[in-house]
């Protein structure tokens, strides 16, 4: 049977709209002011030109009228007359280095945005531009109410059809849109546009050009149809209206040749349309970020995973400080009577969202770009800090005095879903003058305090480091600031802090009778207070009692876990080989000599070694090539030293090594990865990306014959995951986002570290890529066995590892208050506010409710493929609680006992709880 042919083809208006790439923000916003003054004036002059759409994204109204303020009434007419479309993202972001929480709350953000005009956004998951989308953003979307995607990176481009189904991790489906594997975005731009823009009245006097360009598109476009109707966009990067569209429009569906009505549409048009005609569509299942068959524009730049690598650190510590910290904190807080800080919240994630577009995240733009990002990324800290602060002042300041005493105080705070237990590290900060702080320097004999829990037991501790005299400054309410010298002492202890609470310690100076006290002699004497123990059991191996590590002469490690007895070797293996590429994409050049550290002479150092912590200081220069020749066939003749640093620590009884890198680049060019040899037997590997842990094959296919090079880096956000089936490897980081696992004998885990380059998109290149200076690194190895901590287990722990805990010191006698909000005091010396027992359940999010400021949201999902149940207990009683969707409305009701809530989650599945305690 014939296939069916296009009849109908709505034609969709719009620009794509990078907020800072090739030019800065401020270049780019003057371009945009033009281009909408002239789209205002025309749309209010010619009735005929229709429609457009603001790429998907609210915040280029915000960017506009901060310079046309006088212009807001017109631009709203005609949004609300349904001729302007907006939303639903407040920047269109990347999907793998950002959190899946900057995901939600960007639709959070966008779509009230659009909501505060008085219309309803446009409901579609426009992401046109996106380098590969991740396995739940139809669970996402789908979660907003929005049921299609518009779509063009990450397919193979062999022909892929127009419309398909795409469905999540966890089942939920969305209609794909997939745009031109040529011309993306923008094909009816390139076909009948771009064409005539070198010639005078070009469309009329080339009426013929016109239509046989026409033919040609509907041929391209009639092989990938499913139905009668197609969509077409009008319009690409930064470019400004054709006020001759809609005579183009009209000419072309007079064409009886053609024989298609073309028309001026919204997108929401066209999927009206369309949902009544498709029928049985190929489905594509999970992450789209597959290496491009064919396509002149049908890449995924890979390698932006790693470009401009401390851009991805500073924002997962921001996204870490405002969900992990601010929210859990603000509640926490308010639950004890003060006020949440809201506005401040979204002034933080307002910053750290700016930053979200895939040109900035992804480290490929130019350098004022760049420098621009590092302002915002500093607003957003300096917020969220501010508000931990006073958070954790103002539990602080309201502990029950009485039990406190006159001693010395520090709390420590957990605002993560699972109690600590275990050793912890803390810093104590204490005035100069004061007899703890003194005692404790003079004794040379040990420490001269003890400290307490809750219960009046006794804690012993380990100290790590002493800081003297350190200045602190501080402001009292309605009084001018002031500065203390402090003493900051760094413990280790074990310790055990409740999920979502804080748990206080008092600090007590030791002192014994003096049995013969002389004339001259005091009645008291201050007593040494030890802990003693050690770790290390020869000159370079220590034991915890669940990690047996020793250094090598070239500072590689070898593990064994003492549980399972399995063994690792040449773990922290540095590997270094030659960039020449740019943001975008590793290149390496012709004649790529790779150079690794398995022959240099490392120092290595005891830093501190006790019962409870130890920590290895190991020290080498690799010598590398100083950059590329100036052909860039070769790496560089000249070599320089780049020195490296790595403390490893370990934690009595903690399965987990911490590590953290310090590298001094010295070189230019280059690309440094660090390599963990698992010496497991798999054929696969696993990497978290936003709410999901995706299963990756270690054998790649041949891919020779296709038109992209095959780079071989996953994204991954935190955890890799090796196994056998019986025992396993993970990789845990902070702030780092590209990895392989090699198909090699030793099934290797490459992390990268970072990358150097140069070359930018439309210049003649900078330096700021080269990321030359100090750059540290924090990652964690923690050997497993599969039976008992894989999946959900791992993932527990390393968002506990990224998140932290924070202590917070309390002066007898003295509460500084640096707000006028204040309540009665008296809270217990720990306290949770919310725990879940679930082995499946993880907790994303524990913050107030977007619209309604007595209400709570804690949202879960289930990263393991079955389903999960879980217990939610408050620490107050429940006045009612509701299932929500990701936009915060409700689905269903759910049935509350006193402080508990039961929920359940399918498979990979997203919820999220709205609650209203009393």
């Amino acid at each position: 049977m014939k296939k069916k042919q296009i009849e109908k083809m709505y034609v969709l208006s719009q620009t794509h709209w990078d907020r800072e790439w090739y030019q800065n923000f401020q270049t780019f916003r003057t371009r945009l002011v033009y281009m909408m003054d002239e789209l205002i004036d025309y749309m209010e002059q010619n009735a005929d030109y229709r429609f457009f759409t603001m790429d998907g994204q609210t915040i280029m109204l915000d960017d506009y009228l901060e310079i046309r303020p006088e212009n807001r009434d017109r631009l709203q007419r005609l949004i609300q007359d349904n001729r302007i479309a907006i939303g639903p993202w407040y920047v269109m972001p990347d999907e793998f280095l950002v959190s899946g929480e900057s995901l939600i709350r960007n639709l959070l953000r966008g779509i009230r945005d659009a909501r505060s005009w008085g219309v309803q956004p446009m409901l579609s998951g426009y992401v046109t531009d996106m380098f590969g989308h991740n396995s739940q953003l139809p669970q996402i979307l789908r979660g907003f109410g929005i049921d299609n995607a518009v779509l063009f990176r990450g397919f193979r481009g062999d022909a892929d059809p127009a419309e398909m189904w795409w469905e999540g991790a966890d089942g939920s489906r969305v209609l794909g849109l997939k745009l031109d594997e040529d011309r993306s975005y923008s094909d009816f731009y390139f076909a009948l546009r771009w064409p005539f823009y070198d010639r005078d009245n070009a469309y009329e006097e080339h009426q013929d050009e016109l239509m046989e360009r026409a033919m040609m598109l509907m041929d391209y476009k009639n092989k990938r149809a499913t139905t009668t109707i197609a969509l077409s966009m009008d319009g690409v990067d930064h470019v400004e209206i054709e006020p001759q569209l809609p005579w183009m429009l009209k000419t072309l569906s007079e064409n009886k040749k053609l024989n298609v009505q073309f028309v001026h549409a919204h997108l929401e048009t066209y999927l009206q349309d369309l949902r009544g005609k498709v029928g049985d569509l190929r489905v594509y299942k999970g992450e789209q970020k597959e290496l491009a068959y064919n396509g002149l524009n049908n890449w995924v730049p890979e390698n932006t995973l790693s470009s401009r690598v401390h851009l991805k650190q500073h924002n997962q510590h921001c996204e870490n400080l405002i969900e992990k910290w601010a929210e859990p904190l603000g509640v926490m807080t308010a639950l004890e009577g003060r006020t949440y800080s809201k506005s401040f919240i979204k002034k933080a994630w307002e910053f750290v969202l700016q930053n979200h577009p895939h040109d900035s995240i992804c480290g490929c733009s130019i350098d004022q770009v760049h420098q621009d990002m590092i302002y915002r990324f500093d607003q957003s800290r300096l917020i969220s800090e501010q508000m931990i602060n006073e958070q954790m002042s103002y539990i602080s300041n309201h502990l029950n005095q009485e039990q406190l005493g006159e001693n010395h105080a520090f709390t420590v705070f957990n605002p993560s879903q699972s109690s600590v237990e275990g050793i912890i590290e803390v810093e104590l900060s204490l005035p100069v003058n004061s007899d703890v702080s003194v005692t404790m320097k003079n004794s040379l004999n040990g420490t001269s305090f003890r400290i307490y829990d809750a219960e009046r037991n006794e804690i012993p501790y380990q100290l790590l480091s002493i800081q003297t005299n350190s200045m602190h400054l501080y402001r009292p309410y309605r009084e001018l600031p002031r500065g203390e010298a402090l003493d900051r002492f760094r413990i280790a202890m074990p310790g055990k802090v409740p999920a979502f609470g804080y748990a206080a310690y008092t600090l007590e100076r030791y002192t014994i009778e003096n049995h013969a006290p002389l004339e001259y002699s005091a009645p008291k004497l201050i007593a040494p207070v030890r802990y003693p123990g050690s770790m290390q059991t020869d000159e370079h191996t220590w034991d915890n009692g669940r990690i047996r590590l020793r250094v090598t002469s070239n500072g590689t490690i070898q593990v064994t876990d003492v549980q399972t007895g399995r063994f690792y070797e040449g773990l922290l293996l540095l590997e270094d080989e030659a960039d020449i590429g740019d943001g975008w994409s590793h290149v390496a050049p012709i004649n790529n000599e790779t150079v690794r550290s398995s022959g240099v002479q490392a120092t290595i150092s005891t830093v501190y070694d006790g019962p409870y912590q130890a920590c290895i200081r190991i020290q080498l220069n690799l010598r590398v090539p100083r950059g590329i020749e100036s052909d860039e066939n070769s790496r560089s003749r000249e070599w320089v030293d780049l020195p490296i640093t790595t403390c490893v620590e370990l934690k009595k009884g903690d399965p987990i090594i911490y590590c953290r890198t310090s590298v001094h680049n010295t070189a230019r060019n280059h690309r440094l990865r660090i390599l963990f040899p698992s010496g497991l037997d798999t054929q696969h590997y696993h990497t978290s990306t936003p709410f999901d842990l995706v299963k990756r094959q270690i054998r790649r296919p041949d891919r020779s014959d296709y038109l992209r090079k095959d780079f071989e880096v996953v994204p991954h956000n935190g955890i890799v995951t090796v196994d056998d089936h019986k025992d396993g490897l993970a990789i845990y980081s902070k702030g780092l986002y590209e990895v392989v696992v090699r198909d090699n004998t030793h099934r290797t885990i490459a992390l990268t570290l970072f990358r150097s380059t140069s070359k930018e998109v439309l210049s003649d290149g900078s330096d700021g890529g080269q990321l030359l200076g100090e750059l540290e690194f924090s990652y964690a190895i923690r050997p497993f066995a599969i039976a008992e901590t894989h999946p959900a287990p791992l993932w527990k722990e390393h968002q506990q590892y990224v998140t932290g805990i924070r202590s917070l010191n309390r002066k007898p006698g003295k509460l500084y208050r640096e707000t006028q909000q204040q309540g009665a005091g008296g809270l217990s010396l720990s306290k949770s506010y919310l725990t879940l027992a679930s082995q499946a359940l993880i907790v994303s999010a524990f913050k107030q409710s977007e619209d309604h400021d007595n209400s709570y949201i804690v949202r879960l999902f289930n990263v393991t493929e079955q389903e999960g149940a879980g217990t939610l207990t408050f620490e107050r009683a429940i006045a009612s609680a509701e299932l929500v969707n990701l936009d915060e409305a409700p689905i269903a009701d759910l049935p509350v006992t006193a402080r508990e809530i039961h929920v359940t989650a399918k498979a990979k599945q997203i919820i999220t709880v709205k609650v209203t305690l009393v």
